[in-house]
């Protein structure tokens, strides 16, 4: 028996950890249960799955268990040393460099791969093959494509006894799969931080809002007060490497309003922001009622 990680994250624990108090516990709300009652939480309890990215052999077993888990891993490991860096330079009014705005285009294409209807999606675009381990196999490179390279998956394959055709290896690095997400980011939006002015950002179970908004593509709240923004730009725009842009509070209503209508279950938030999302959710749920 190995040391295996069975909670898998399809959020990262950084990022919920913004959103923690002095001992280490978010406030978090099911909006599925009613009453409505807040409760805490450690981060590594909140938005997992068991077992989230495995597949089970035939015999019960685990086919090439942690594969995505470590290689998430080692992409999270870079982003989470980056963004409290990022994010207090933009505090300081201090405008963000190429590097910076890089790393905040990759951490919402990270986390836009990582959530688990990705898993059903390449899992299910295999259901031509039928031998269920090259099935498993093939989901699994899939993953190791978008966040490593074609390469890597090709390794991959060969290391579990499968191998592609040279053609079939040149049709991959040809879609340019494993850069699809993050270069519709980083050249056709334009990626910058927001602060609310007052009140404050939730996050839910689907943290990344998609198409929300006029003219903004992706949302992603990464701590009370800051959330990642990617904005579709038109032609000939100036590309802008800014300083945080503030937002006022009823634009952070009307982004907490979506993320709980988005959200499936759970919303998590700073304690000091209790009163204000306990508010947001009983409207956001009457809303939908």
């Amino acid at each position: 028996m190995g040391n295996y990680t069975v909670d898998e994250h399809y959020i990262s624990r950084f990022i919920i950890k913004n959103f923690a108090d002095e001992h280490g516990k978010v406030r978090v709300i099911n909006k599925s249960k009613q009453p409505i009652e807040p409760y805490s939480s450690l981060p590594e309890k909140l938005f997992f799955s068991c077992n989230l990215f495995e597949t089970k052999n035939n015999d019960g077993t685990y086919f090439d268990r942690n594969a995505i888990e470590k290689g998430f891993s080692d992409f999270e490991r870079r982003l989470s040393a980056e963004l409290p860096q990022i994010i207090k330079r933009a505090d300081e009014n201090k405008k963000l460099n190429r590097y910076q705005i890089k790393c905040l285009a990759e951490l919402v294409a990270f986390q836009l791969v990582r959530l688990p209807f990705i898993r059903k999606l390449f899992f299910e675009s295999n259901d031509n093959i039928t031998d269920q381990t090259e099935r498993t196999s093939q989901t699994n490179a899939m993953y190791r494509i978008v966040i490593d390279s074609p390469e890597s998956a090709f390794s991959y394959l060969e290391n579990n006894e499968f191998t592609l055709s040279e053609d079939a290896k040149n049709n991959i690095r040809e879609t340019k799969a494993n850069t699809a997400i993050y270069d519709f980011i980083n050249n056709e939006c334009n990626v910058y931080l927001i602060k609310a002015e007052t009140d404050a950002f939730c996050i839910g179970d689907f943290p990344v809002l998609i198409d929300a908004f006029t003219n903004a593509r992706y949302l992603f709240p990464v701590s009370p007060r800051v959330a990642i923004v990617c904005a579709l730009t038109e032609p000939n725009d100036t590309e802008q490497y800014d300083t945080i842009q503030y937002v006022k509070k009823d634009m952070v209503s009307f982004m907490n309003q979506r993320m709980i209508e988005k959200a499936e279950r759970f919303i998590a938030f700073c304690h000091l922001d209790e009163t204000y999302i306990l508010g947001e959710v009983q409207k956001a749920l009457k809303g939908m009622g």
